[in-house]
């Protein structure tokens, strides 16, 4: 008896202290049909903040601007360049991406990278999409404006 007195007090107190933390996931973006939340902004944030440490010295509403921006140029970026690639056929260059970025970096292997990135609540495959939408924009950029460019290399032997 005295035992089950002890568990139901153990219990109630248990169930009074225990405070429920939740996060309030609003709409902040929609781009066509691709809705953008306050929780993809968040994570934007750790992805940019990855990708430039110095962004560690900007202050959180102009941190927050540049990931809507990020994310806004990254819907756009990811639409056109579906429109001309395939994903799944780029997954060879989307691995080479992610270990020239973890070498570069200084990680030995990908696992400990990847253990980077779960640390920091962030996902590889992701990470991975990301490096590889932004390589795949440049190479359609590329293809697209390569006969209008003009390089002088005599002026930039000059400068």
């Amino acid at each position: 008896m005295y035992f089950k007195r002890l568990f139901y007090l153990i219990v109630i107190f248990t169930l009074q202290f225990n405070q429920t933390y939740s996060l309030d996931i609003k709409i902040v973006l929609k781009i066509d049909n691709i809705i953008l939340t306050n929780v993809d902004i968040e994570n934007e944030k750790k992805y940019l903040l990855l990708f430039n440490s110095n962004l560690i010295n900007v202050n959180d509403k102009e941190l927050i601007d540049l990931s809507k921006s990020s994310l806004i140029r990254q819907v756009i970026k990811e639409k056109e360049v579906k429109k001309y690639f395939k994903f799944e056929t780029h997954s060879k260059l989307g691995d080479k991406l992610i270990e020239e970025y973890f070498a570069s970096r200084g990680y030995k292997n990908q696992r400990e990278f990847s253990k980077f990135l779960i640390k920091q609540n962030l996902d590889i495959d992701i990470f991975k999409e990301k490096l590889l939408i932004d390589r795949l924009w440049n190479s359609l950029v590329y293809e697209k404006f390569k006969n209008k460019i003009k390089i002088n290399e005599n002026e930039i032997k000059k400068k």
